[in-house]
């Protein structure tokens, strides 16, 4: 099977049923395969890239736009709408992008880039692609890249394909059991593999009706519980907390819901002990990555261990290795391996990083440090990378340290995670001026601001005489956040 052969099923069997619902309007799966097929009829009436983008928010148009430019026989790019445009640039001309869909609010971000922009709100009259001009594709050819800020400045272009989501889905459906009369709410960016697999791919597979909030709002989404009868939700824990503030003054129905899943950074235990406290249903979390196609493990409410990351997905293998890539014996902590139909083809570009990520037998060294214990469920311990999580999105704290480290007045700078009770972490930036330089938090923070995405610009800033050094002359970040 595909991912087109899957949608154009769906749309088949409900066509009459309500498929996605934004803010703007309500679609079936019968109007929503026209469209799909309207989209592909404009790139296939072009001479475009095989790799074609999309710059949308959570709306009937990127679902749209997605499968349409899979039935073209292209691959989506879904384009993160928060990247500085120095990293747009970068992820545009790296996947030979020079077609995008978009609208008119993100269309000022792609400026002269690319040769066809097709905006939502100006496309004209279209003849929707014949069947018989429709690819169905291969389970191994590519579904879609997903760019990732990963551990480097640039972001690094993960490659799925059509096997890799539908394995990755077949064990969530499995787990959550998922059927055509749930209501999914999709909060988080489509541009993001927990929100495009659990929000978009997931629910089309079963034929599940979706309802889209273009953007987060605690007193809006529990308005579309109970409006839309929601029985599913994915978020990160800080919409959660954002929720229990909200859920406290503004009293709905919500007993509709029967699963609210948690996931992009560790869920903190008053967040989940104030949910389960206040909501019908009890608050699960799970772990993934995008190199996994989204989800690895879960907690779910009939297998639950609170703190732990849940059993591992049925369909594919974890394992905890030592530095000598030892498998470690159970509840003793190492690097968390994965292995299984849903671990990425590769980096796209970067055989070296891939064959360093993927072993030659196939594990994916995740970078997570974690245990697992003698009832199944798997924990993390720590990360082996240096990555801050800010509300789900990784952010690399060398890029941080990249923009910091230009500013003529800086010597040396030091970029750390401190936690953060509304975003998980938020960076600090440790500075070090040139000798004789003098320099205000107020302007170190307007030079952050031109150059790097709002959420990345450090929320505290300490200056240091000089920062401190290990022996072989690497700053001693551990002693920082100390």
């Amino acid at each position: 099977m595909t991912l087109v052969k899957v949608f154009l099923n769906t749309c088949k069997r409900h066509a009459e049923k309500p498929a996605v619902i934004d803010q703007n309007r309500e679609i079936t799966y019968g109007t929503l395969h026209k469209e799909a097929l309207e989209s592909a009829a404009l790139l296939l009436s072009r001479d475009t890239s095989s790799h074609v983008g999309i710059l949308l928010p959570n709306c009937i148009e990127f679902v749209a736009a997605f499968y349409g430019i899979l039935m073209a026989g292209k691959t989506p790019v879904p384009l993160n709408f928060l990247l500085s445009p120095a990293q747009l640039l970068y992820v545009i001309q790296n996947a030979n992008i020079d077609t995008a869909f978009t609208n008119n609010l993100f269309k000022p971000q792609l400026g002269n880039l690319l040769r066809h922009i097709l905006s939502a709100e100006e496309k004209g009259p279209c003849t929707a692609a014949g069947e018989e001009k429709i690819r169905l594709g291969e389970e191994e050819e590519l579904a879609a890249i997903l760019y990732t800020s990963g551990t480097s400045a640039n972001p690094k272009g993960v490659m799925l394909t059509h096997k890799n989501f539908l394995s990755n889905l077949d064990g969530c459906i499995q787990a959550f059991k998922f059927t055509e009369k749930d209501i999914l709410l999709g909060v988080l960016p489509l541009f993001h593999t927990y929100a495009l697999t659990t929000t978009m791919v997931l629910p089309i597979c079963v034929g599940a009706t979706i309802v889209y909030l273009p953007r987060f709002s605690g007193p809006k989404v529990l308005e579309l519980i109970e409006k839309r009868k929601i029985t599913a939700m994915f978020a990160i824990p800080s919409m959660y907390r954002v929720l229990l503030r909200t859920v406290e003054s503004i009293k709905h129905e919500l007993s509709t819901l029967r699963i609210c899943t948690s996931g992009g950074e560790l869920l903190p235990s008053d967040v989940l002990e104030a949910f389960n406290r206040m909501f019908p249903v009890p608050l699960t979390e799970g772990y993934g990555l995008t190199e996994t196609t989204a989800i690895v493990s879960v907690n779910l409410p009939e297998r639950f261990m609170p703190g732990s990351i849940g059993p591992p997905l049925r369909n594919l293998e974890v394992k905890i290795v030592n530095d000598d890539g030892q498998r470690q014996p159970l509840n003793k902590e190492g690097e968390i391996w994965v292995r299984g139909p849903n671990v990425m083809k590769g980096y796209y570009k970067l055989p070296k990083e891939t064959s360093e990520t993927i072993t030659s037998e196939g594990w994916l060294k995740t970078g997570d440090y974690g245990k697992l214990d003698g009832e199944g469920f798997l924990w993390i311990t720590g990360r082996k990378k240096e990555l801050i999580i800010i509300s789900g999105e990784n952010v690399s704290p060398n890029e941080i340290e990249h923009v910091i480290s230009s500013h003529e007045k800086v010597f040396e700078v030091a970029v750390v995670g401190v936690s953060d009770k509304i975003r998980g972490e938020v960076p600090k930036a440790f500075i070090a001026f040139r000798e004789g330089a003098a320099c205000s938090e107020e302007e170190i923070k307007n030079f952050c601001m031109q150059r790097l995405p709002h959420y990345k610009v450090p929320k505290y800033f300490e200056f240091l005489k000089e920062l401190p050094h290990g022996p072989t002359g690497k700053v001693l970040k551990r002693a920082l956040k100390q």
